[in-house]
């Protein structure tokens, strides 16, 4: 076979008859080139994953891996499985000399293998076609792997049609045997086939359990399955299609523990104590039972009337990132009657001193921009407050002793959550911002948005919304209405410079209405590295 060099892989056209690759092993190379990988390049470092070795492909695939471990005994092969975001979850091997090759190219358990590090192999590249392929020596884009013959095949769930992994057999080249394809394609139909009936025992779990809980109890009961969801009449009649992204993520909360209890709010304004439990032997299979209760209003801190005075005024401390709601927040706690001074552009302390006085309170905003000077003027005028006074700030990891005493003067402290924690309040948020229209957001595109980062927290998700929106005020909010940096699913577990990086790709390309070429100036960077960012964070093209 003819080595075909970096740059001629950008000339190569799928089924050009002067090209020997062939049409799908030139599209991977391609793909490569545009991940910024060279031939002579090593595996690039891939942050390893946890791996649940209790998972429904595992529980699956196991039985089957093994029975591939004996078949392939006396043989250098090794059995790679691989789940539905490319990490590798499991390594089988039959002789160790392989075993260590595979360490020197980095596909070890916990590893993502994607193409933009690893470039064309039969595990990531049947990841990114969703087609089963075969590539020998030179195929492989890089030269570390070319020592390699390999086969994989995607693993497609039978009933969801999701991708659920990849198995691939992979072993020295001068090994190569064309029987690799029927044998891995035959192990795939076998684990399909657990998965299948898997599912359907899991079906029969669930309504089994939701048969023997609404026989027990007259309350609404609910299940949530893989592909699944069952209600009794109560429930039908106590929650609307708006709550199941709340109780889905509230689900997704259940630890170890197996149940989880709490109080939220429903669409219709109801609050109920909801009991969720993990159901045994079910997979992903949780029961929640919902009991209506009858509350008072959420306490707020008291404001004393304008004609009060006190010797001790209240003193409040609001901190959160920027776009948490810092500001609303302050000012529902100290008042509409209360001013507002910025003290990032007040340098004169006769302004928010007059303004300390007034006793329908006052809110300082931007207390961490204030200089220390500021800070010490202002802890020493605050007990001769006229009103609540509620101080504004961010949290940063660095602060000057007279801001820290400042701090330490607040007698409530009160941490407004990033949106990305909201969890089950997350559709109350949305619906309180399009409480001005009769806009509704489809239970699917909730579901979407409760899952983004929200770097910019409310202002983000406002930005998006009247994005979204269009300028109806009637109708329903779907994906396709979204921007498109949040069509797509977050990817969770970032670290936070791989979160900072995202949030920083997201402001760039809102800002050039997603012109992927002005981003990239915008950022300094190659098109090409831009491409290959923005497919790794799950971005929409």
């Amino acid at each position: 076979m003819t080595l075909v060099t970096t740059r001629e892989v950008v000339e190569i056209n799928e089924g050009d008859p002067g090209s020997d690759l062939r049409p799908e092993i030139a599209l991977g190379w391609r793909r490569s080139v545009m991940s910024g990988l060279d031939p002579g390049m090593e595996v690039r470092e891939s942050r390893l994953f946890d791996v649940d070795r209790h998972s429904r492909l595992l529980r699956a695939c196991s039985p089957i891996l093994t029975r591939l471990v004996d078949e392939l005994n006396d043989t250098r092969f090794s059995i790679l499985l691989a789940d539905h975001s490319a990490r590798i979850v499991d390594r089988r091997v039959a002789n160790r000399m392989i075993d260590r090759h595979l360490d020197r190219v980095k596909a070890v358990p916990g590893a993502r293998y994607l193409e933009e590090v690893s470039g064309t192999n039969s595990l990531a590249t049947a990841f990114e076609t969703r087609k089963p392929i075969a590539v020998a020596g030179d195929e492989h884009f890089l030269e570390a792997l070319r020592v390699f013959c390999c086969y994989g095949a995607p693993i497609i769930h039978p009933i969801t049609r999701r991708l659920e992994g990849v198995i691939d057999v992979t072993g020295p080249l001068e090994d190569r045997n064309s029987l690799l394809g029927p044998f891995v394609m035959r192990a795939v139909r076998d684990i399909e086939l657990r998965l299948q009936e898997g599912s359907r025992q899991s079906e029969r779990l669930l309504f089994a359990e939701f048969q023997a809980q609404t026989a027990r109890s007259k309350s609404a009961v609910m299940v949530f399955g893989e592909n699944l969801a069952l209600s009794n009449a109560a429930a039908s009649d106590l929650i609307g299609s708006d709550d199941h992204p709340i109780l889905r993520a509230l689900a997704g909360e259940i630890g170890s523990g197996g149940r989880i209890t709490r109080t939220v709010a429903l669409s219709s304004g109801r609050q109920v104590d909801v009991h969720a439990r993990l159901i045994a032997d079910s997979r992903e299979g949780v029961l929640i039972e919902l009991l209506p209760r009858t509350v008072g209003p959420t306490p707020t801190l008291p404001k004393r009337p304008a004609t009060q005075r006190s010797p001790a005024p209240q003193i409040v401390l609001v901190t959160g990132e920027p776009g948490s709601g810092r500001s609303t927040r302050a000012r529902e706690i100290a008042g509409p009657a209360a001013r507002l001074i910025d003290l990032a552009d007040t340098a004169d302390p006769r302004q928010w001193r007059n303004a300390l006085a007034d006793p329908d309170g006052v809110v300082l905003d931007n207390l961490h921009l204030a200089d220390s000077r500021t800070a010490a003027l202002l802890r020493a005028a605050l007990p001769a407050a006229g009103g609540t006074v509620v101080l504004i700030g961010a949290t940063p990891d660095e602060l000057s002793v007279e801001h820290r005493a400042l701090l330490a003067a607040a007698s409530v402290h009160e941490e407004r959550p990033n949106l990305r924690e909201a969890g089950p309040e997350f559709p109350g948020i949305v619906r309180t911002l399009l409480a001005d229209t009769q806009m509704r957001v489809a239970p699917s595109t909730m579901d979407l948005l409760s899952e983004q980062d929200w770097p910019g927290n409310l202002t983000e998700l406002r930005h998006v919304l009247t994005s979204a929106r269009r300028g109806r005020t009637r109708g329903d909010i779907t994906v396709d209405d979204l921007p498109a940096t949040h069509r797509h699913r977050s990817t969770r577990g970032l670290t936070p410079l791989e979160r900072a990086e995202r949030a920083t790709i997201v402001a760039a390309l809102n800002a050039t209405n997603g012109n992927k070429l002005a981003a990239a100036t915008d950022l300094g960077i190659g098109r090409n590295t831009l491409y290959q960012r923005i497919k790794y964070y799950g971005l929409s093209r």
